[in-house]
């Protein structure tokens, strides 16, 4: 997992996080006055004529929180994955990332969407059995229907730059939302990384 020891937490107006910065590009924030400091560190950049303290968190200058739609989260391979809980929707198998597809319900060659309600999870060997039918015609039966997920998009914030307990500087702990990192389970945490690359 990524070290965060000299990354900067960037904040909204809100103090919402927008970002995972370097400590230099922090401190490039701070000293063209376009961030403030929120929470301090013990951290240092050392210059031929001074020592400047870099902050652990900063929080931009005229940026104006994003507007927030109300409706459900951006379709994503990475949203299908958490609403489906990182497992097959038809065998329940839970494993590497390596194997988790998308599989159309309603095949794309029969005219079935890119949708919510019609994509799911499921394990290669499942989706190679199911092939261009429908759950019904191969007798499959699906864990629960598909629907657009409700968790909230700042809860993604973490997932994407790869954050949980374990490798979070305490003080980042209270301006951010682990509620999805700290659900995932242990063997997942290797794939994270490609799994933020695919939807980022």
């Amino acid at each position: 997992m990524a070290n965060f020891e000299r990354k900067v937490l960037v904040l909204d107006s809100r103090f919402e996080p927008v970002k995972v910065v370097s400590l230099e590009i922090g401190f490039v924030l701070l000293y063209t006055q376009r961030a403030e400091t929120v929470i301090e560190s013990e951290r240092t950049i050392r210059t031929v004529a001074r020592t400047y303290e870099v902050p652990w968190i900063i929080r931009l200058l005229g940026c104006s929180p994003r507007h927030r739609r109300q409706s459900a989260p951006r379709f994503s391979r990475q949203n299908v994955y958490l609403r489906d809980s990182f497992s097959c929707q038809y065998c329940s198998w839970t494993g590497p990332l390596s194997n988790l597809t998308l599989d159309h319900l309603i095949p794309c060659a029969r005219g079935g969407r890119t949708t919510w309600e019609n994509i799911v999870t499921a394990c290669r060997q499942c989706n190679m059995r199911k092939g261009a039918r429908t759950p019904e015609e191969c007798g499959i039966r699906l864990k629960k229907l598909p629907l657009r997920p409700e968790f909230h998009s700042a809860s993604l914030f973490a997932l994407r730059f790869g954050l949980n307990r374990q490798n979070t500087p305490s003080d980042w702990l209270p301006y951010l939302d682990l509620s999805i990192t700290d659900q995932l389970p242990r063997h997942l945490e290797a794939s994270i990384s490609s799994l933020n690359q695919i939807a980022s």
